[in-house]
């Protein structure tokens, strides 16, 4: 089976309606409460008993200038936050399943909603970090976050998935050969976002187009392979038990411009060497 064949049969099975978005929201806001609560007493940020935030279908022509290839994206200095829910996954599914192991049943269009949805409601409300904030660093401790909120079965069937996807773009993007790890997967992720903004690749004649185009495919794709990668280390250094520890990885270690690296440079079995503000 094709990329677009396989694009075309799970149009069906990833599509989204409005009650899926909002139920997605709603399982996963009040963990996301929990998970804030901690650094939002300490910070004064006077969030009440729901945070702001409401669900926003969109579809390939009106979802913000990504087209099909983001499935979930905010305006984060509105207040409500709009959290902008494409209604259609095939494709950002299909990219995540170009690297990911089989996870079996659990790779469904319900965990993926609660996965990167519970992923953008946290992000409007963490802190700075300094010099910016990289999604496959900064974003992929969130994105955990959300994995970690599924059912204990569900996200069991995800994290050996994650770790074939890991090893598979570890060698292919040969990692532990790479002088300086945060600067080589920060070019990777630049690339991956200068093929999605503004592309609004939407439709099956421009799906069709995207797919076999390999040198666009490979540069976006390789942002669902490093996420994989990512979320293994992370999932290796922080565990399961996301209770224990996300008031610390909040307040402390996410404010980091290094953050992950270390995680990173564990997971591969290379030597991590810190400057004083990178830390974890």
């Amino acid at each position: 089976m094709t990329a677009f064949d396989q694009y075309l049969e799970w149009r069906g099975q990833f599509a989204v309606s409005r009650e899926m978005a909002m139920g997605a929201l709603n399982r996963v806001e009040p963990l996301a409460r929990q998970t804030l609560k901690a650094y939002a007493q300490r910070e004064r940020l006077g969030l009440t008993d729901e945070l702001p935030v409401f669900a926003a279908l969109t579809s390939s022509a009106d979802n913000g200038g990504w087209g099909e290839l983001m499935p979930v994206w905010f305006k984060p200095y509105e207040r409500p936050v709009p959290i902008c829910i494409l209604d259609n996954w095939a494709l950002p599914a299909l990219l995540w399943r170009h690297w990911l192991g089989d996870a079996g049943p659990a790779f469904n269009t319900q965990n993926l909603l609660q996965i990167f949805v519970g992923s953008s409601v946290l992000i409007p409300f963490l802190p700075a970090t300094q010099r910016g904030g990289h999604f496959l660093r900064h974003g992929a401790l969130t994105v955990l976050l959300g994995l970690l909120w599924l059912p204990p079965a569900e996200r069991e069937a995800f994290i050996p998935a994650l770790r074939i996807g890991a090893t598979r773009f570890a060698e292919m993007y040969r990692l532990r050969e790479q002088a300086d790890l945060g600067e080589y997967l920060g070019r990777v992720e630049a690339d991956a976002f200068l093929v999605a903004e503004g592309s609004k690749i939407g439709g099956e004649e421009e799906v069709r187009a995207f797919l076999a185009n390999t040198e666009l495919f490979d540069a976006y794709a390789a942002l669902f392979g490093g996420l994989c990668f990512s979320l293994a280390a992370l999932y290796d250094s922080y565990g399961p038990a996301w209770e224990a520890w996300a008031f610390q990885a909040i307040n402390v270690h996410y404010r980091y411009a290094g953050f992950a690296l270390e995680p990173w440079a564990r997971w591969l079995g290379i030597e991590y060497v810190a400057s004083g503000e990178e830390r974890l």
